[in-house]
């Protein structure tokens, strides 16, 4: 009989140091994130609400490639809307150190990955774009993971590389939003008051810099890149609809020369 109790007391003290070890496991938000060797584009658009331009081709083309047209591949498609004019009620400053910089034209203007080629030239674009997507082997990769808590963005980012890169390179993730109800001019239909504007530049969020943190000097490291960031929206946006563009660059003198590859959460 004591025997038997015995056994019954060890048998529950082991369920329970089982249950309470079980129980104290917490999940790591890094394993939620995926990094694929598939290259993806960058995409810019200058834009302005009162831009007749914009508001006919400048915009809808822009908006054409995260829907996908012409045998784009949407799920690999990551960009920002520049709005980078003070009487533009989305203006930011950061989006006018962007437009200088890359000496982009406009509004409206048509870029992708270091190519300003195509400001009138909406077909060639997209080819651009899909001709990006279809290299192979891209040499790293980026993904991430979001959390939203009490007002807060919490944001899980993770740099893989596939095979050696060697130079300086950074990483930006820039807060972009969508679903943004604004006027906005037509050079047909006038102004219109409903528009809804989307990937809108709000901010930078790994050092609050146009061209984000650096990730190694010299040669690439044989360890993945993990680090966390938050995002705070300012209190004169609406916190919803917020999303995260990173994107990789190739660095020189300080500033971006081409970017490796990026991704939107």
């Amino acid at each position: 009989m004591k025997n038997s109790l015995l056994f019954l007391l060890l048998l529950s003290f082991v369920l329970f140091s089982c249950k309470k070890d079980e129980e104290e496991v917490i999940p790591d938000p890094y394993d939620n994130i995926t990094v694929s060797q598939s290259q993806e584009a960058f995409i810019l658009l200058t834009t302005a609400t009162w831009c007749g331009y914009c508001g006919e081709w400048g915009i809808p083309t822009f908006e054409e490639a995260f829907a996908g047209a012409d045998g784009i591949d949407a799920t690999r498609v990551n960009g920002l809307a520049l709005h980078y004019s003070t009487s533009d009620p989305m203006y930011l400053a950061m989006s006018q150190t962007i437009k200088t910089q890359y000496a982009i034209g406009g509004p409206p203007n048509l870029w992708i990955e270091f190519n300003n080629a195509y400001n009138l030239m909406p077909s060639g674009w997209k080819n651009a774009i899909k001709t990006r997507q279809a290299e192979t082997a891209p040499k790293s990769g980026v993904g991430m993971y979001v959390e939203y808590a009490s007002g807060t963005y919490t944001v899980y980012t993770k740099v893989k590389y596939f095979s050696s890169l060697t130079g300086t390179y950074n990483l930006a993730i820039y807060a972009i939003q969508n679903g943004i109800v604004n006027p906005q001019s037509h050079n047909i239909d006038g102004t219109i008051p409903d528009y809804v504007h989307n990937e809108v530049l709000r901010g930078e969020i790994t050092a609050n810099s146009p061209w984000g943190v650096q990730l190694f000097s010299g040669s690439s490291p044989s360890t993945e890149y993990k680090a966390t960031y938050t995002y705070t929206p300012p209190s004169s946006i609406q916190p919803t609809n917020i999303h995260f563009v990173a994107v990789i660059y190739e660095m020189s003198g300080g500033v971006p020369v081409s970017s490796v590859n990026s991704n939107t959460k």
